[in-house]
C-alpha cells in the first residue's frame, strides 16, 4: 500500500538570541522541517516508490556503511555530540526512532547513550529538535560506539566552547561532531585553542546559508557540507547526489589556506576553502528524525555532519581494532597557523590524507562520490557577506569539496595511515 505525507507545517526558524560584540551566539543547521503522518512512514519500504525521506537503514546502504564491530581486548571508540540546551526527551525519542520497522525493528536495542547538562542549562525547542537528529544520525552510522552528548548552558560561544573543553578533557572522545556555527569572522580567533587536542578529530557543518560558517572553517577541523541525495530504485543508476544550493561553502575570512590545500585544482585562493567533503543535507532530500514522540524530516549540514562523524568513528575503530592510534583533524596545536608552503602536519591527520594520498590517486574513485552536477553560492574571501556563485565540476570544488564518503571504501583506506 502505498500512502502519502499530507501533513505539513510552516515552521519557522528558532529565535536565538542577538549577537553582542562580547558574546556571540550559534545557530542550528537544521533545514525547515516537515511533520510526517505516522501511516506514511511504512512508505519507505515499498522500493519502487523513491523516497524524499530517507530513514536510517536506506542511509546506511546509500553511503555503503558496514558495522564494525570492538575487537575483544580492544578499546571502544568514543563520538560526543556538542550542543546547546538540553532536552529530558532525548533518550525516549531516540528509543522510538531505533525501534521503529522502517529502522531496526521492535527487538533491537538503542545504543546506550551517556547524557552531560552543564549547569543551568535550559529547553530551548529550536535546538533540542537539532539534539534529536545529531544523536539520532550518530548512532545509526555506528551504534557500536560510546556515544556521549554534551548539553551546553546556552548558544552563547562562552557556554558552547566550555562544552567542548568538557569533552576535550574529560570525556576525552575521539570525535566532536558539531552542527551548529557563526558566520566567520576574525573577532572570533579567541576561541580557535578550543579545537587543538591532537588525539581528536573535529567535524563541523558548514552551513545552510551559503556563506561559510566557524568552526567549519577552522584548519583543525573537517568541514561538512550539504548534497542532494536522489534514490531511484528502478533506475539503471538508482544513486544519484547533486550540489545543495544552501549548503555554506566558499573561502574563510579569517583562516589561512592550510598545506593539506595547498596545490588542490579549484582552489585559487590564499584562504582555508570549504567544506571539505558532502553528504546529504537538501531538507527536500531529508532524513527521518523522532521529536517529541513524533516523526519529522530534518535537512542541512545539521544532518551531514553527525553522518560524517560517525564515519570517522567506524575507521577509528578499525583502527583500535589492529592496534593503532586514532585519527585527528587537529592540523596544528600552535596558536598561529604555521605557513603552509612549509608545514607537515601530523601522518594521522585526516585532511592530509585525504587531499594529499587519496584525492590524486586511485583511490578517489573508489573512497568517494564525485559530485559534479549543479552550482552553490558561496563566500568571497575576506567577507563572508559577499556571495558568489560556484560550479560543481570533476574532481574537489567548492560546492561539496572532494563529494561524498563511499563509507566502507573510506574507513579502509583510512585504516591504513
Amino acid at each position: 500500500m502505498r500512502y502519502n505525507i499530507v501533513f505539513k507545517l510552516n515552521v519557522r526558524q528558532p529565535k536565538f538570541l542577538q549577537n553582542t560584540p562580547s558574546v556571540p551566539t550559534a545557530k542550528t543547521f537544521k533545514a525547515p522541517y516537515t511533520y510526517v503522518h505516522p501511516d506514511a512512514i511504512n512508505s519507505s519500504i515499498n522500493p519502487t516508490f523513491p523516497p524524499q525521506n530517507f530513514n536510517g537503514t536506506q542511509l546506511l546502504n546509500l553511503y555503503n556503511v558496514l558495522p564494525v564491530p570492538v575487537s575483544t581486548g580492544k578499546r571502544q571508540v568514543k563520538i560526543a555530540v556538542i550542543i546547546a540546551y538540553t532536552y529530558t526527551g532525548l533518550l525516549a525519542d531516540l528509543k522510538i526512532y531505533w525501534q521503529n520497522p522502517i529502522n531496526f525493528g521492535p527487538e533491537s536495542t538503542p545504543p546506550k547513550v551517556i547524557v552531560y547538562t552543564m549547569p543551568g542549562a535550559t529547553f530551548n525547542s529550536g535546538w533540542a529538535q537539532e539534539e534529536c537528529l545529531d544523536l539520532q544520525m550518530i548512532c545509526t552510522m555506528n551504534p557500536n560506539a560510546a556515544i556521549y552528548v554534551v548539553e551546553a548552558k546556552s548558544d552563547k560561544v562562552t557556554d558552547l566552547m566550555a562544552a567542548i573543553n568538557y569533552a576535550n578533557t574529560t570525556i576525552q572522545p575521539d570525535v566532536i561532531s558539531m552542527s551548529w556555527g557563526i558566520d566567520d569572522s576574525t573577532s572570533l580567533s579567541p576561541y580557535n585553542s578550543n579545537f587543538n587536542n591532537p588525539n581528536i578529530s573535529y567535524c563541523a557543518a558548514s552551513g545552510d546559508a551559503n556563506n561559510v560558517s566557524w568552526p567549519s572553517v577552522l584548519s583543525n577541523c573537517i568541514s561538512v557540507g550539504g548534497s542532494t541525495l536522489i534514490w531511484t530504485p528502478q533506475s539503471s543508476n538508482p544513486r544519484t547526489e547533486y550540489t545543495w544550493n544552501g549548503a555554506g561553502c566558499g573561502y574563510a575570512a579569517s583562516v589561512a589556506q592550510p598545506s593539506y590545500q595547498l596545490g588542490i585544482t579549484n582552489i585559487n585562493h590564499v584562504k582555508r576553502a570549504v567544506p571539505d567533503l558532502c553528504m546529504v543535507g537538501n531538507q527536500n532530500t531529508g532524513v527521518y528524525v523522532v521529536y517529541k514522540g513524533q516523526w519529522y524530516s530534518f535537512g542541512g549540514t545539521s544532518v551531514s555532519t553527525p553522518l560524517f562523524a560517525g564515519i570517522l568513528s567506524l575507521a577509528n575503530q578499525q583502527r583500535f581494532n589492529v592496534g593503532k592510534s586514532a585519527l585527528t583533524t587537529v592540523y596544528s596545536t600552535s596558536a598561529t597557523q604555521p605557513t603552509s608552503s612549509i608545514y607537515v602536519p601530523p601522518s594521522n591527520n585526516v585532511q592530509q590524507f585525504l587531499y594529499k594520498t587519496i584525492y590524486p590517486s586511485n583511490k578517489y574513485k573508489n573512497d568517494f562520490y564525485d559530485v559534479t552536477i549543479g552550482s552553490d553560492q558561496g563566500s568571497v574571501a575576506g567577507n563572508s557577506a559577499i556571495l558568489t556563485t560556484y560550479i560543481a565540476g570533476t574532481g574537489f570544488d567548492l560546492t561539496t569539496g572532494l563529494g561524498s564518503p563511499n563509507c566502507s571504501n573510506l574507513c579502509n583506506d583510512l585504516a591504513t595511515i
